[in-house]
């Protein structure tokens, strides 16, 4: 499916400066300075996690690079991000993947050209995007019957989640897409394609030699069962860090933080998530039955008017079409300030993530 006739609003935010450090961080792990960055500078974890988590900081090791670029554009098709489709069309291309054969597969016409050990991550990787319902062992196992590994399930999960986190990012802020649908035109692509490729392969196996797993005492924090469950894989330090900063961030209250992601977990309807989060929102001074009470009505006379404009707005991120996300998120302007219209989408977009992911603690 074309993504050409998917409605996309003005964007929510505005472009700001980006820290010359930071910018000099991107650059580094990523060879480029995306044009969604500038949105998101005025909250700095928010940025460096849409790096850090990436296929280029945090190799997936244990599944081959063209399919995770394939599983990404079935993510991004799946939930109509214009951004995120731009990008993986592009990446796609990079790598060699020809028009013809990208066209095959926006068609749902590769089916029959495909192995079943890709068939079956993709279709894994689009089932964990959709949560409807959450992926499950039994959706594990199946992988596993077609020659999957855990850890390559580990990293399929955790890229497929990565995906649905940028997509939330991109989407919920309407960050104008044109800058990269044109790079996937860009005459003389394929004559390029080849440095570029040689360049994130070569980003990929140092990313890979340097990677240090965590030490149980290191995974400790929000979510560590989600750290924990992705083992010895790079993305796990990756994860660990981008909570740790969230949760550090002193641009929205804990308790606020507790609130979206529990606003998010009952509405994917993951157990472990769902527990985590009661956990953090105790920890901010909400009891049980105050919670239950907030997630059943979504607002109660215990919520301040910023947590007030975000729980529908939190609820609204977990699934939907571009254009009603976008319209959840427009109204947080009226009440936030810049930085922390970036910072809720953020949480959203994270929350929509580890919210997806306890499949990983399932592997066995």
């Amino acid at each position: 499916m074309s993504l050409d006739a998917v409605a996309w609003d003005a964007c929510v935010l505005e472009p700001q400066p980006v820290d010359p450090a930071m910018a000099r961080y991107v650059r580094r792990e990523l060879g480029t300075l995306p044009s969604s960055i500038a949105y998101f500078a005025p909250v700095p974890w928010v940025v460096r996690s849409m790096t850090a988590m990436s296929g280029l900081s945090a190799p997936r090791g244990h599944v081959p690079i063209q399919l995770v670029e394939v599983a990404s554009l079935v993510v991004s098709q799946d939930n109509s991000c214009r951004y995120c489709y731009g990008i993986q069309r592009l990446m796609l291309r990079v790598f060699g993947v020809s028009e013809q054969h990208i066209q095959k597969l926006e068609q749902g016409l590769l089916d029959a050209e495909i192995d079943p050990y890709a068939k079956s991550g993709l279709d894994f990787a689009r089932r964990l995007s959709r949560a409807a319902p959450i992926v499950s062992g039994a959706d594990a196992a199946a992988l596993r019957n077609t020659g999957w590994t855990n850890p390559a399930i580990a990293e399929l999960a955790f890229q497929a989640a990565y995906d649905v986190f940028m997509n939330r990012l991109m989407t919920a802020a309407a960050i104008p897409y044109a800058p990269v649908e044109r790079l996937g035109d860009m005459f003389g692509l394929r004559w390029i394609a080849p440095i570029l490729r040689f360049s994130m392969q070569r980003k990929i196996r140092r990313g890979l030699a340097r990677a240090v797993p965590l030490t149980p005492e290191q995974a400790a924090g929000p979510f560590a069962y989600v750290v924990r469950a992705l083992g010895q894989v790079p993305a796990a330090r990756a994860l660990r860090e981008t909570l740790d900063a969230a949760f550090a961030s002193p641009v929205l209250s804990r308790r606020a933080k507790a609130l979206i992601f529990a606003v998010i977990a009952r509405g994917l309807d993951c157990p472990q998530a769902n527990a985590e989060a009661a956990r953090l929102a105790a920890d901010a001074g909400i009891s049980g039955a105050q919670l239950e009470s907030i997630l059943q009505h979504l607002g109660s006379p215990d919520l301040d008017p910023f947590e007030a404009a975000l729980l529908p707005f939190a609820r609204g991120t977990i699934r939907g079409r571009p254009q009603q996300i976008q319209q959840r998120t427009r109204p947080l302007r009226d009440a936030l300030s810049p930085a922390q219209v970036v910072e809720a989408i953020g949480l959203a977009a994270l929350a929509n993530t580890v919210g997806r992911l306890g499949v990983v603690t399932q592997l066995g």
